[in-house]
C-alpha cells in the first residue's frame, strides 16, 4: 500500500510502492492558488463577452465584443467626429445664430460666410502653431498656462478637467447631445433624464414614495425627498440640521439657519422695510434684495450670457432670456400641449381656454386676456359697447 504523510510546509511520499514512482517535474507541477485564480478570472471574462452584447450609440450596431466595438467606432465614425459649424434662426428676434459663437446675423449670406469663416485654424501666439478645432486649440494652450487650465477659445471659460472642458465644447458651442426632446427642444446626455423629462410634458408623477405617497416627476427628486423627509432617528431627540419648530430636515447647518430665519423668526416679528436705498428713499425688508435693486442704480450685471453679449441684474433674467438661443420651452399647456419658454405667457394662453379675461375696460367693460391687450384697446375705446 501507499503511505502519504502531510506535514504543514511539504508533503511526502513513501516511494516503496506497487508502482513507479514519478517525481514532481515542471510538466506535471501542480498549480499554484493565484495561478488558477488568474484562469478563473480569465474564462469568466470571456464568458462575458460572449454573453453580453456591444451596441454602438452612434448607428446602433450590435457587435459582439468590446473589441470589435471600438474598431467600429474607429473606421466608421471617425470622420463623422469633426466638428460641424452650423447656424439656425431664430423667430423671435428674427435673427440668424451661429451654434459655434453665438454671432448675431440679419442676412443668411452674412451668417454664411460667417460660419465658413470657423473653418480657418486657430494660431497661437506663444508657438505659431495652428489647430482646426477649437478643442485641440484650448488643450494646447494649456500646455503655455502657468495653472494648467484649459481656456475655452470662444468664450471665458475656463476649467483644470479636459473632460469638462471637452463636454462644455459639445454642448455650449456645437450643440451636440445624444438624445433631444421632440417637444421642447432639450438636449440631454444621460437616457434616464431624458425619459423622465418626458413626464413633464405629460403631466405625470410616477415615483412615489412608500412613507407618505407623494410623487415626483423626477426618481432624483423621490431621493432626496426620502433623504430629507423620512430619515430614521431616535424618539424625542432632533436630528441632524431638523428644525425644532416644524421638524423639516436640511442637509447643511447653513440652511436650517436661513430656514428659522425667514419662516419662523420673520414671520412673528411686524412686517417692516428696513433697508433703504441711498439713491431712490426704496425700502425693502431683506438686505439681499437691496443690493439687487442697487443694480439698476449702478448699471451693475454680473450676470452675463453664455451665448451672446448680454448681461443682467438677476440670475433669474439671465436664465429667462438664455432659453431663447437654448430652444428650451419647460412650460407646457395642460389642454392643447403647445409649450412656452416663460410662465407669464403660459398663463395668458391658459386663458384663451379657460375664457378667463380678468383685464375689462373701464369705459366698455370689454374684457382682455392680457394687460396690453387692453393697454392697446384704451388708446383707440369711444365707450360704445359691441
Amino acid at each position: 500500500m501507499r503511505t502519504v504523510r502531510k506535514t504543514r510546509s511539504k508533503m511526502y511520499i513513501d516511494e516503496s510502492d506497487d508502482y513507479d514512482y514519478v517525481p514532481v517535474t515542471k510538466k506535471n507541477k501542480r498549480k499554484s492558488t493565484k495561478e488558477v485564480l488568474e484562469i478563473v478570472v480569465k474564462n469568466s471574462r470571456k464568458r462575458y463577452d460572449l454573453q453580453k452584447k456591444w451596441p454602438c450609440k452612434k448607428c446602433g450596431e450590435i457587435l459582439p465584443t468590446k473589441r470589435k466595438l471600438l474598431s467600429h467606432r474607429k473606421e466608421e465614425h471617425s470622420k463623422s467626429d469633426t466638428e460641424e459649424h452650423t447656424y439656425k434662426y431664430d423667430e423671435l428676434q428674427e435673427l440668424y445664430v451661429c451654434n459655434t459663437c453665438s454671432a448675431e446675423y440679419i442676412e443668411k449670406k452674412e451668417i454664411e460666410k460667417h460660419v465658413s469663416a470657423h473653418e480657418e485654424k486657430f494660431e497661437c501666439s506663444i508657438c505659431d502653431k495652428k489647430f482646426k478645432k477649437a478643442y485641440d486649440f484650448g488643450t494646447h494652450n494649456s500646455i503655455h498656462d502657468p495653472q494648467k487650465l484649459f481656456r475655452c477659445p470662444l468664450c471665458p471659460y475656463t476649467t483644470p478637467k479636459r473632460t469638462g472642458f471637452l463636454v462644455h465644447i459639445n454642448y455650449t458651442h456645437l450643440k451636440k447631445f445624444g438624445y433631444v426632446c421632440e417637444t421642447c427642444g432639450k438636449g440631454f446626455n444621460d437616457m434616464i433624464l431624458y425619459k423622465e423629462h418626458n413626464n413633464e410634458h405629460l403631466g405625470i408623477k410616477p415615483f412615489s414614495c412608500i412613507v407618505c405617497s407623494k410623487t415626483f416627476t423626477y426618481s432624483r427628486y423621490l431621493f432626496t425627498h426620502q433623504v430629507r423627509s423620512h430619515r430614521v432617528g431616535i424618539e424625542g431627540q432632533l436630528l441632524p440640521n431638523q428644525c425644532h419648530v416644524c421638524s423639516k430636515v436640511f442637509s447643511k447647518a447653513a440652511t436650517l439657519e436661513k430656514h428659522v430665519e425667514e419662516r419662523h423668526v420673520k414671520h412673528q416679528l411686524p412686517h417692516v422695510k428696513k433697508h433703504l436705498c441711498d439713491t431712490c428713499g426704496k425700502g425693502f425688508a431683506q438686505k439681499n434684495k437691496l443690493r439687487v435693486h442697487c443694480r439698476v442704480h449702478t448699471g451693475f450685471k454680473p450676470y452675463s450670457c453664455t451665448y451672446c453679449a448680454k448681461s443682467f441684474t438677476k440670475k433669474d433674467y439671465l436664465v429667462m432670456h438664455e432659453r431663447v438661443h437654448s430652444g428650451e420651452k419647460p412650460y407646457s399647456c395642460e389642454y392643447c400641449g403647445k409649450c412656452f419658454s416663460q410662465g407669464a405667457p403660459l398663463r395668458i394662453h391658459l386663458r384663451t381656454h379657460t375664457g378667463e379675461r380678468p383685464y375689462v375696460c373701464q369705459f366698455c367693460s370689454v374684457g382682455f386676456t392680457s394687460r396690453g391687450g387692453l393697454n392697446m384697446h384704451c388708446k383707440n375705446c369711444t365707450g360704445n359697447t359691441i
